[in-house]
């Protein structure tokens, strides 16, 4: 062995003595990094987004009550939501509760777009300690928050920042809340190189889809003969399930889509 050779092997038996002796004595200070736990928070931020009348409201009222629906339109509801504060398919009574604002950009000005938006948010942070489930038709909420922020003035990309950036704080709050939240859009006609298509887009918040677990696609299917197979459901994608999306589903819970996205959860972690 060369002199060079010895002094590189002093060298490397230094290192690891000193190696093990600083893992024996000293403590890792982690400061604020905290542990990955196992547990998990069994709740659902998604959108549901279809043309009217497909069953997203009613849908939405399978979700663990109390339940809050915050609406600019809420004669959607009417007809859907008396089922279920009476019971519904054989299963308890819901405790559904509701608040309803009123704003229409074609005469309401930006003044009272601002006063809307806040008294929404107010309401909204106090529902995320109360209820167990929120929805809202966020298709509608976007359109208030852009008159807010912006009235009838176009905007470029850039300045939507904010606006942006508020808006999904509302969404992350619902999910450090544990709370369930159901994005209600509407839709329209997909248009490709100027020409219509057959497909549809949701409406609203264009960023949803990346903050969201689930985005789920409602139809309705005339042909089945019973009333209830006519409601169809599709996973357009899903975070924590990759394996169920573009599956379609019949008169789909939000107990069973619960279950889909967490293969391990039963069904008394969504009631």
């Amino acid at each position: 062995m060369t002199a060079d050779d010895q002094r590189w092997k002093e060298w490397i038996d230094r290192r690891e003595r000193e190696s093990c002796s600083m893992t024996k004595t000293k403590s890792v200070d982690w400061g604020n990094f905290t542990p990955i736990n196992e547990s998990i928070a069994y709740r659902l931020i998604y959108r549901s987004w279809g043309w009217d009348k497909v069953g997203k409201n009613h849908f939405g009222f399978t979700m663990p009550d109390p339940i809050l629906g915050m609406y600019l339109d809420p004669i959607g509801i009417k007809g859907v939501v008396e089922k279920f504060i009476k019971g519904y398919g054989g299963q308890p009574a819901k405790e559904i509760r509701e608040v309803q604002y009123r704003f229409n950009k074609k005469w309401d000005d930006q003044d009272r777009a601002k006063e809307v938006r806040d008294q929404w948010i107010e309401d909204y942070l106090h529902g995320l300690t109360i209820a167990k489930s929120i929805q809202i038709d966020e298709s509608e909420l976007w359109e208030l928050c852009r008159f807010a922020e912006f009235a009838r003035e176009s905007a470029k990309g850039r300045e939507y920042g904010p606006l942006n950036g508020m808006y999904r704080g509302l969404i992350q709050d619902a999910a450090d809340a544990n709370v369930n939240l159901q994005l209600i859009q509407k839709v329209k006609t997909k248009w490709v190189e100027g020409e219509s298509t057959k497909d549809m887009e949701p409406m609203g918040f264009t960023q949803a889809g990346n903050i969201v677990q689930v985005s789920l696609e409602h139809r309705y299917d005339p042909e089945p003969a019973t009333i209830a197979d006519r409601f169809k459901c599709t996973v357009v994608n899903c975070r924590q399930n990759t394996e169920i999306w573009g599956q379609e589903f019949t008169n789909l819970t939000f107990p069973e889509l619960g279950q889909l996205v967490y293969p391990n959860s039963l069904e008394s972690d969504w009631a």
